[in-house]
């Protein structure tokens, strides 16, 4: 269990990046405009799906790291957007 753990964890991770390389323009309009599922819902939809379609279902009902990683992913990029 604790391999699918870290297994998990590491998938939520890449996901989570790879939204952010193909994504970083379309995220930064989002956050300055607060409109983040507006602006990305389809990429989101997908990133999310291939996440729980290659997660394992056990671990995927007892926490959602993909969406955790996400949301720390986006506060820190919000934080560093509103640094400038």
């Amino acid at each position: 269990m604790q391999e699918d753990l870290r297994k998990t964890e590491r998938l939520a991770r890449t996901v989570v990046a790879d939204f952010f390389l193909y994504n970083q323009d379309k995220i930064d309009k989002a956050l300055k405009e607060g409109a983040l599922f507006d602006l990305l819902s389809g990429e989101l939809e997908d990133s999310e799906k291939f996440y729980n379609s290659n997660v394992n279902a056990a671990v995927r009902k007892s926490s959602n790291y993909f969406w955790d990683t996400l949301f720390n992913r986006l506060m820190k990029r919000e934080s560093q957007l509103l640094d400038l």
